[in-house]
């Protein structure tokens, strides 16, 4: 037998495997199902060079809003409905908040007595001031977390974190809330709060430029929304807001989740990125977004089983992290977002992990919200998904490092990893955008358009002098 045909035989049966081998599907893998729940900060996050990452909502309405759950808040006799209270803890738990700064409408919050105004339930942890009363309250939930809540308003300013009410009886206090001044921003403080402006769409930036604040809104969702904001502060068609939604209401499993509604109408909005910026210029403001839940303005239920403007739902879709300094307290908390030293991320994209951004300078580090001295360098590390599917597509993520002095904002840098030496003066701050195909399986028989890149994070700035 020739040494061909000694071979023959097993080269045939090579043959047949790899045939066999080519006409054998590959069996993809299911995406995961959508998980409404989100995942704690301590897992998602982790810590920064010992500061721990804690992931909250900055300007919440609770039954003591007056059009708050369906403009019903209070019942006949004034006392908060147990229904939206329950809505309202179970929201902030099943969101995995850390903090929750409640920001109510003078309206009935100034008529409430203090403490009832933090929702202490049994089982509850109060936070107790140096005179004994409640500053602020540990929500206990089901799975053994809790979340600190403060109170505050929201009127022409926004008060956060306050210790106790403002001067007065109820119709005096009422009135300093609804205040306009540069007065009313110090009572404020003197009552504990750091004090923000809302809706910055809607405010001039000389205005802007007159007052004493800690920081603003950079995004806030009943803008997005608000037929007669998107038309006049914004430069929206009116019923876009809205009208984009309604994919979103389907029952058939064809559709797209409930959850990912915020999509149909999240676009950038550049008026809050220069209004920022000019404030940049001169000044340390601490820029935050507006979650603004009422749950008053989509009752129908979903197929999830839930209203479309659940707390749970829209706490979910971004967060204000910050960068805590020990435990999680009302004045850890504060004191953290007073420095900047925190960042918006809009979560519903996927929870970013592993962000960095600092400034280096003689052997030392320079947080968010820090200033140093020309020379220093300047660190950015883009996040990744947490816990992303591994059956999915994974997104595209970019980054890049924006520059702000008193002739404009320009582009200092961009990469995945950035590391810009003897960087010069300015106000420096991250934006992260993402291409998230990962979220394809979620969004339904016709949801392609949502998949389009999308800003994901937005970090405060580092000064350099």
């Amino acid at each position: 037998m020739t040494r061909l045909s000694l071979l023959a035989a097993p080269l045939a049966l090579l043959a047949l495997a790899c045939s066999s081998e080519d006409v054998t599907p590959s069996v993809k893998p299911t995406p995961r199902a959508w998980d409404k729940l989100a995942t704690p900060s301590d897992v998602a996050l982790g810590p920064v060079r010992g500061f721990t990452q804690a992931r909250g909502i900055i300007h919440s309405h609770s039954p003591y809003s007056h059009d708050a759950c369906d403009g019903k808040g209070l019942d006949d006799s004034g006392v908060p409905r147990t229904d939206c209270v329950a809505n309202l803890r179970r929201g902030m738990c099943d969101a995995a908040e850390d903090f929750v700064f409640l920001t109510d409408h003078a309206a009935h919050m100034a008529d409430a007595d203090f403490p009832s105004l933090l929702f202490i339930q049994p089982g509850d942890e109060p936070v107790l001031g140096a005179d004994g009363a409640p500053i602020g309250n540990y929500v206990a939930c089901g799975d053994g977390r809790r979340v600190l809540v403060t109170a505050g308003n929201e009127n022409t300013f926004m008060s956060v974190g306050l210790e106790r009410h403002l001067p007065g009886d109820p119709a005096t206090r009422r009135a300093t809330y609804e205040g306009e001044t540069a007065a009313t921003v110090d009572v404020m403080h003197e009552a504990g709060a750091l004090v923000f402006i809302a809706h910055t769409e809607s405010r001039t930036p000389e205005w802007l430029a007159s007052m004493p604040y800690d920081g603003i809104e950079v995004y806030n969702v009943h803008a997005a929304i608000d037929p007669d904001i998107r038309r006049d502060f914004l430069g929206l068609e009116a019923y876009g807001g809205g009208a984009s939604i309604l994919p979103f209401t389907r029952q058939d499993e064809d559709g797209p989740q409930p959850d990912l509604a915020f999509l149909g109408f999240f676009e950038e909005l550049p008026i809050y990125g220069q209004r920022w910026d000019a404030l940049l210029a001169t000044r340390h403001v601490t820029g935050i977004a507006g979650t603004d839940v009422h749950e008053n303005s989509f009752p129908g239920m979903l197929r999830d089983g839930e209203r479309g403007d659940s707390y749970r739902r829209l706490m979910r879709w971004f967060s204000n992290i910050a960068l805590v300094d020990g435990p999680i307290t009302p004045a850890s908390v504060k004191t953290a977002l007073a420095a900047g030293r925190s960042y918006v991320a809009f979560e519903i994209l996927g929870t970013p992990s592993g962000f960095d951004f600092h400034a280096e300078t003689n052997g030392s580090f320079v947080e968010m919200g820090g200033e140093t001295t020309a020379g220093a360098t300047i660190v950015a590390h883009a996040p990744k998904v947490h816990n992303l599917d591994p059956a999915v597509d994974a997104p595209t993520i970019s980054m890049r490092l924006l520059r702000i002095d008193a002739s404009g904002t320009t582009i200092a840098a961009e990469g995945d990893t950035i590391r810009l030496e003897n960087a010069p003066p300015g106000a420096y701050r991250v934006e992260v955008r993402i291409l998230p195909t990962h979220l394809r399986p979620h969004v339904g028989d016709t949801g392609e358009s949502y998949i389009r890149e999308r800003l994901w994070l937005l970090a405060n700035p580092i000064r350099i002098s």
